[in-house]
């Protein structure tokens, strides 16, 4: 397990970023597999599916309040530095490939960390696990929650912007009535009948 801080954290003692990851983490960790200490969330990543397995936060009405210092358009999507390089390589098989025949993987570019281009064109939004709107203390947290490492694929319309985003102000409107909310968010692979494709590492 590890705990790391990203986006050119302040110098500070390993056991002050201990403690952030488990004031928030306090009730118990859904998992350890690679897990990452920000500011205001933790999160577990998955480097097979490059999205999060969770994310967990803890939430104060402080937390969610409204902050003219902090503006959502100077917020970039962003590939997560703290996922380390020697994960950046990817094995596909193409029918272009001499391998494919035997079906022995070979090498191609990529990463295994999550990119913008995994999303370009795809018809899916980058939505984010730890939404933006729940941490508004600084701009650095609320930068933080555009890694891709925060990120998972989203139907816009209907969803990510609809259903998932009025969820999200309800989580929020919880702070009101509780002093401390504590969320945990992941991706959910429901199966479904689909026509057989080759696997092209997309």
């Amino acid at each position: 397990m590890s705990c790391c801080h990203v986006l050119d954290a302040p110098s500070q003692p390993d056991d002050t970023l201990w403690f952030y990851c488990f004031q928030i983490m306090r009730f118990g960790f859904p998992g350890l597999e690679n897990v990452r200490s920000f500011d205001d969330f933790v999160l577990s990543y998955d480097r097979r599916n490059r999205v999060a397995y969770w994310v967990f936060e803890h939430l104060t009405k402080e937390s969610v309040a409204s902050n003219d210092a902090v503006d959502r358009a100077k917020c970039e999507f962003t590939e997560d530095a703290s996922l380390h390089p020697f994960f950046r390589t990817v094995f596909t098989v193409t029918p272009s490939t001499p391998s494919y025949e035997s079906g022995v993987p070979t090498p191609a570019v990529g990463v295994l960390r999550s990119n913008n281009s995994d999303y370009k064109g795809s018809g899916f939004d980058r939505g984010h696990l730890a939404a933006a709107g729940n941490h508004r203390l600084n701009q650095r947290h609320v930068d933080q929650t555009f890694l891709l490492s925060n990120m998972a694929p989203q139907v816009g319309r209907g969803f990510n912007r609809d259903s998932w985003n009025t969820l999200e102000k309800h989580v929020r409107k919880l702070t009101k009535k509780y002093i401390n909310v504590y969320v945990c968010t992941g991706p959910l692979y429901l199966p479904r009948y689909a026509s057989s494709t080759l696997c092209t590492g997309r």
